[in-house]
């Protein structure tokens, strides 16, 4: 079996097939919608929706047929509210999604002058796609021409979306022959990172000179995850080094040394750890300190959400005859997943507050010395393979490191005034 048949066999199905098209039909009509349009990521559902047809979960012709019935529905509901509510709208949540009066009379102006070229080929950037038909109903266009414009340009749209998404799913699997399926989206992954890390930089200037740091630790952490998961699935060279470790651990059991492994891998467990987190974030909370409650939070509690999710799609069974009685599945180690998350928090959040080298450094080293420990202690209890560690390693790096860009860009875009009335 393949690594892409073992993936499609861990995914509910059913629910792809069955509620796909409803989403994908919905996600077009919200994408035309003046306000929700602006901010949905319909366009992207309905590229997946065409990658996904390439992968045999979704029809091509059915995935078509929907969006382009959406993309249609979607811009007469548009013309509808246009040309019912109007100027009102405008006037009244305009400021809501960024829409001035400069822009307004921007694409006023294009729907009078070139109504069909503005419905049609305007749906093809997210601010037009979501207004034109909008400001096309203000501007009181004939029904029967707005009909006609609409039909075509919800066509076209959606067939050049599901086929974008089609033939990048045909790319995909050629690549994925040479470089494996999951590295493959790994690499995807972190092209579309690193072009928006970029996109944003030149538009907006969000990143400092350090934030390049976290951006290559992210990549890194994404390749290292999907790596182990390849050789996992593929049982490839880090699968076999697994078998290797789990014949050989028991030559290092100690009874002195047992007993302190157990010890660390129930005190430092990931309940423990999230419980710890959810302290910080209601100290945080109380003193008013949105930006670490907030980031706290997320990474404890969507660090452990992203390894249930993981565990449950590679599916991978625990080593036997561990030191300890171990139930659920193995892959990534949450320990070692959370151990990397809190002790880099606690590191990152304190380590600035001590004054003297010395004692910085000791800082430093205990808590690295307590994620090696921990992730340790679960190889030599042979609860978890080799790659199982370190695959929580990475995808606690990817995490952390990703949500700490969201922030800076969060944190740049919310105007100053809103910032200091949440202070």
């Amino acid at each position: 079996m393949s690594i892409i048949d073992n993936f499609l066999l861990n995914l509910p199905l059913p629910l792809i097939d069955h509620w796909g098209y409803l989403i994908i039909f919905l996600s077009a009509i919200i994408e035309a919608l003046p306000a929700l349009g602006t901010f949905s990521p319909g366009h992207t559902i309905v590229i997946l929706g065409g990658f996904f047809a390439q992968l045999g979960a979704l029809r091509l012709s059915a995935v078509v047929l929907v969006a382009a019935a959406g993309a249609i529905i979607g811009d007469l509901l548009g013309y509808v509210i246009g040309r019912q509510y109007g100027h009102n709208f405008i006037s009244r949540y305009g400021k809501y999604f960024f829409f001035n009066q400069e822009k307004y009379e921007a694409i006023r102006q294009m729907v009078n002058q070139h109504a069909g070229k503005t419905l049609i080929i305007g749906r093809f950037s997210a601010f037009t796609r979501a207004f034109a038909p909008f400001i096309a109903g203000i501007s009181h266009v004939g029904f029967g021409k707005f009909i006609a414009y609409d039909f075509i340009g919800g066509l076209v749209w959606a067939v050049a979306s599901v086929l974008l998404g089609y033939f990048f799913g045909q790319g995909f699997t050629v690549a994925a022959k040479y470089f494996g399926y999951i590295v493959s989206v790994a690499l995807v992954a972190i092209i579309a990172i690193v072009l928006g890390y970029r996109f944003l930089n030149k538009r907006r200037h969000i990143f400092a000179k350090y934030h390049l740091y976290y951006l290559t630790l992210n990549a890194l952490s994404i390749y290292v995850f999907s790596k182990m998961a390849e050789d996992y699935l593929e049982r490839e060279s880090a699968y076999r080094l697994d078998l290797w470790l789990d014949q050989n651990v028991h030559l290092i059991w100690q009874p002195w040394l047992s007993q302190p492994m157990i010890f660390i891998t129930d005190v430092f467990s990931p309940e423990v750890l999230l419980a710890a987190a959810l302290a910080a974030t209601v100290y945080f909370s109380i003193k008013r300190r949105w930006y670490q409650a907030a980031l706290v939070f997320l990474s404890a509690g969507g660090g452990l959400a992203l390894g249930a999710l993981t565990k449950f799609l590679i599916n991978r069974p625990r080593p036997a005859g561990g030191l300890i009685l171990e139930t659920g599945l193995s892959f990534p180690s949450q320990h070692a997943l959370m151990a990397l998350i809190f002790f880099s928090l606690v590191l990152f959040g304190l380590v600035k507050k001590i004054s003297q080298t010395w004692l910085k450094f000791v800082f430093i080293a205990a808590n690295i010395f307590l994620i090696v420990v921990i992730s340790f202690s679960r190889l030599y209890l042979r609860v978890h393979w080799f790659s199982d560690i370190v695959a929580g390693l990475a995808l606690g790096l990817f995490w952390l490191t990703f949500l700490i860009l969201v922030f800076r860009i969060v944190g740049q875009l919310v105007p100053a005034d809103k910032k200091n009335r949440s202070e």
